[in-house]
Formats: C-alpha cells, structure tokens, sequence
C-alpha cells in the first residue's frame, strides 16, 4: 500500500479534517486523566499542538483517534514525571490517591442537569466502580469501552503489548462487575 503524502500548502486542512473530528473524544480522554477541567483543556491544547507539529509523520488511513490518544497519553505522563522531579518523589499510590481523590466531584461538576436525572443512579454507581479500579485497568476500560478503540490500538496507544491490554480489560471488567455487585449490596439491593 502506497502511502500517500501531504503537501505542506494542504497540511492545515488535512489536519483540521482528520484531527479535529476527535477532539470531542480527545478532551474526555483528557478530563478522566486530569480530573480538572482547566488541566484537561491545558493537555488537550498540548496535545493538538504537538500533533500538528508531528502531523505530517501520520499515515493517511490509520486511526487517527488513536494517534491522537497516544500523543495525549505521552503528554500526561511527561506532564506527571516533570512534576514528579520538581516535587518529592512521589509513589503510585500517591498517584493513584492524588488523581482519584476528587474524581466524583469533578465528573459531577461537567454533567448537565438533564443527563444528572435521567442518568443519576447508575452513572453515580459506574462512576464509583471505574474510579475504584488501579489505574491500569481503567485507563485500558476507559479506551476500550468508552472511546472505543481495539486492543491492537489501545496497546499502541499505552504501549504495552497487545496481551497485557487484553488481560486488563478483562480483569478490569470483573473488577467492576464486583464493584458495582459491592455497591448494590452496600445500598441493600439484590441482584446479579
């Protein structure tokens, strides 16, 4: 298959019609990272910034929302390890604790008012379980489920082999499925 090049007189046009479709996609991706608006908004215009500046090293006819989630993913972890050396060093759990300490709140904050009825209970119950999960087997739900995209892309994406991407999708599946069996039956409800 011949790879086709773009001209550089045509490259912002090129750009605008295969990135910009998945920025919507790219900014949620952002948000459940950063847990901040304002730092999902900041890692978003990183990350469309640097893939216009590496655009002309993307193949025409691949996912495009999958390179752009592997540059977003990049930039969030150089983001964490500049901060990492400017701060004490800090652990995974550290990590894990910081991201995940004001997740509900935050996500609650972005939901409007119409989706907040409809939707209360069980996005109040899926949200609790994804955010108890180690941050390996969300991020990896989060891009297989949520975004959408295939093991061979999500593996790209967080680079890791194509194993480990299927291994925790479906240990991150189970341990949602036991989260939200815990949440039910914390709130006396019975069920599967």
């Amino acid at each position: 298959m011949a790879v086709k090049r773009v001209i550089p007189g045509d490259l912002r046009l090129a750009f605008e019609q295969a990135a910009l479709p998945h920025l919507d996609a790219v900014y949620t991706a952002a948000l459940r990272l950063a847990r901040n608006p304002d730092d999902a908004e900041d890692l978003l215009q990183e990350t469309i910034l640097r893939a216009f500046r590496f655009f002309h090293q993307f193949t025409e006819g691949t996912n495009c929302r999958a390179w752009l989630l592997t540059i977003l993913y990049n930039n969030f972890r150089n983001s964490y390890r500049r901060r990492s050396r400017e701060q004490p060093a800090a652990t995974n759990e550290d990590f894990d604790r910081e991201v995940e300490t004001d997740s509900l709140r935050r996500d609650q904050a972005r939901i409007n008012p119409e989706d907040l009825l409809g939707n209360r209970m069980l996005g109040h119950r899926i949200e609790t379980a994804l955010d108890t999960l180690p941050a390996d087997f969300r991020e990896a739900l989060l891009l297989v489920d949520v975004q959408e995209l295939n093991y061979q892309e999500v593996a790209m994406v967080l680079g890791v082999p194509l194993g480990t991407i299927k291994s925790r999708v479906s240990r991150g599946r189970a341990l949602m499925r036991e989260a939200l069996r815990g949440f039910d039956r914390a709130h006396g409800k019975t069920g599967s």
